[in-house]
């Protein structure tokens, strides 16, 4: 079966896929990509989109203003001491961790070595926070999801599958 999908490109050098929680199956490609193996790509994950274009879609709060506000001093009060815990394991300093507005993603690692949490991370349990810290930290050592990186996240949580579960759940 052939999904229906808008086309993104942008300077990536990777093909994603993305089903938003309208329902919409999303293509983020590199600029020079032709077409045709991007319909390729999208074919052979027909399986995982019909998989998340089935799943019941959480309803999400409307955060209000005060709210916000405490949930991102919560994430600058917060996170900057968990990355530099699990940065002193692996005896490695990220060059900047930042709050972000981000909606799509709790963490994201650059290859400068930078760090971005979302403040959204916040209304997660703290077994949960410590999770997406570490994750992320290890993406420093290993910038990608490989079995090494893994290995990497397993020495800082060794619980850190249990942990990403959470994530799934509906936040508080």
């Amino acid at each position: 079966m052939t999904h229906e999908y808008r086309l993104i490109r942008s300077e990536r050098r990777t093909l994603a896929l993305e089903v938003t929680p309208e329902g919409q199956v999303i293509a983020r490609a590199p600029h020079g990509l032709p077409k045709t193996e991007i319909d390729r790509f999208v074919a052979t994950k027909a399986g995982w989109i019909t998989k998340h274009l089935r799943k019941p879609r959480p309803e999400q709060k409307e955060i209000n203003p005060v709210e916000v506000a405490a949930l991102k001093e919560k994430a600058k009060a917060v996170l900057p001491g968990l990355v530099a815990q699990y940065a002193a394991q692996l005896r490695i300093q990220p060059r900047y961790v930042k709050i972000t507005s981000a909606k799509k993603r709790f963490g994201s690692c650059n290859r400068k070595g930078g760090l971005c949490f979302s403040w959204l991370l916040m209304r997660y349990p703290v077994s949960a926070i410590e999770y997406v810290a570490a994750h992320e930290v290890a993406h420093l050592k290993q910038l990608n999801h490989s079995a090494r990186f893994y290995e990497i996240l397993g020495t800082l949580l060794p619980d850190y599958k249990a942990r990403a579960a959470l994530l799934r759940q509906s936040p508080e």
